[in-house]
């Protein structure tokens, strides 16, 4: 039974080697976003990461603008309510009319909830200590929803940094006009692409006209306002609008800034996916870049 021993003690041995081999195998993550936008990177290539150390976000300067019109529009509510709470107690108004003023001030309070959930959701941590082994987009691309973006290996593992490869994106669905061409050169902040933004020009011509208009009406209200010729709400209503129209704006600016793909630094064209004249969708990609 010798040989019988034996042969269990090494296919033992073997199993025993196989698990140690495979518990030893370091993990490897690919960090995505929920959300579709630009690209800002917190990390760089073959750097050392702790477990919770933020990785990348999703470019916030919307959801800012949101938030701040949020934060507007919950005041304007509050004061509304506040007036309302009063007028109820001696029937100068509905129940109905403060039924709906109390709904609006809810709504305008789980609006900024909302927003403040997608700023927090935008960031994007590591999930265990190790080091960043691929970098897919860099600042400034566009990125799609459930993309992956950051690749975290555990443990620490040597990595080529000399050459990195860049995917750059659009950032909206777009024609697009495309500036460089195959094997070309290019320089860190080089203009790659341009989309065809005739639609952000149209809405941001258009919000400009509402700007215009809501601030013609806030003016004239601050004036009675003061001689007490107008309501204390259609006073406030009146501005609320105004900032409604001030955030459309902004919007509709940082969309068109952000229609436009720039070289994330020094390389070369290497490939090209979509020419000038072809759609492209949010977060797809344009073309590689590889460093110098």
């Amino acid at each position: 039974m010798p040989g019988k021993r034996l042969l269990t003690t090494l296919t033992l041995s073997i199993l025993i080697a196989g698990t140690l081999v495979s518990a030893a195998t370091p993990q490897v993550a690919q960090v995505a976003s929920i959300f579709k936008g630009i690209a800002v990177l917190k990390v760089q290539l073959g750097q050392k990461v702790k477990k919770g150390q933020l990785l990348f976000e999703v470019n916030q300067d919307i959801l800012k603008v949101q938030k701040k019109f949020n934060e507007q529009d919950l005041k304007f509510n509050q004061k509304v309510i506040a007036g309302a709470d009063k007028l109820i107690k001696t029937n100068a108004i509905s129940l109905a009319d403060y039924q709906e003023c109390l709904k609006d001030k809810i709504d305008a309070h789980e609006a900024l909830a909302i927003t403040n959930i997608a700023i927090d959701d935008s960031k994007y941590y590591s999930p265990f200590d190790g080091t960043v082994t691929k970098i897919i987009r860099y600042d400034g691309s566009g990125l799609g929803d459930n993309d992956p973006e950051v690749e975290v290996t555990e443990g620490n593992v040597e990595v080529d940094t000399k050459n990195p490869i860049a995917l750059v994106c659009t950032r909206y669905p777009a024609i697009l006009d495309l500036k460089v061409t195959l094997g070309q050169k290019v320089k860190k902040g080089d203009l790659l692409f341009v989309s065809n933004t005739a639609m952000f020009t149209a809405k941001k011509k258009q919000a400009e006209n509402l700007l215009a208009y809501y601030d013609e009406i806030y003016k004239r209200r601050v004036k009675l306002y003061k001689t007490h010729t107008v309501s204390e709400y259609l006073y406030y209503l009146s501005e609320n609008d105004y900032h409604r129209a001030e955030m459309n704006l902004a919007v509709s600016k940082l969309e068109i800034a952000q229609s436009s793909g720039y070289a994330p630094f020094d390389g070369t064209v290497t490939e090209i996916f979509r020419y000038t004249g072809s759609g492209n969708g949010a977060g797809k990609p344009v073309l590689n870049i590889k460093g110098n």
